[in-house]
């Protein structure tokens, strides 16, 4: 009985340990980007928003948007963008991947979407370059 509880004790801290590491950071993404693609699919739910879109040379890109409960509460919804969308995306790209975690969305010269934290800091004003939507 003393060795099964030991064993289960230890599958369960590595179980909540691997979960902690799974959740990722920022810090890898820290090239600006700000690129023009069409929306193919959305991928809206935990643990993040996601737009799946290709570029003008038919890349494949994903596209990492804030928490679907936080992005709900700031007014992005399902209706927000739709597949077939050209949207302005300005964010900073993974090192290695063609991803991007974005800072806004923008369709014809309209704001769709800005990444804001559960405060309602936008994720530009948090790397203090304003609220805007552009890099300068």
């Amino acid at each position: 009985m003393h060795k099964f509880a030991l064993v289960m004790g230890t599958l369960g801290s590595l179980l909540l340990l691997s979960s902690a590491f799974a959740h990722h950071g920022w810090g890898g993404y820290s090239e600006q980007i700000q690129i023009n693609v069409t929306v193919t699919a959305l991928k809206l739910g935990n643990p993040h928003d996601r737009l799946v879109v290709i570029d003008g040379d038919d890349q494949e890109w994903n596209l990492l948007l804030a928490p679907p409960a936080r992005n709900r509460r700031f007014g992005f919804t399902k209706e927000s963008v739709s597949v077939g969308d050209i949207v302005v995306v300005i964010g900073q790209k993974h090192p290695q991947r063609r991803e991007v975690k974005v800072h806004c969305l923008n369709k014809d010269g309209e704001n769709l979407y800005t990444y804001r934290y559960d405060s309602g800091k936008s994720s530009l004003e948090r790397l203090h370059k304003g609220e805007d939507c552009a890099f300068d």
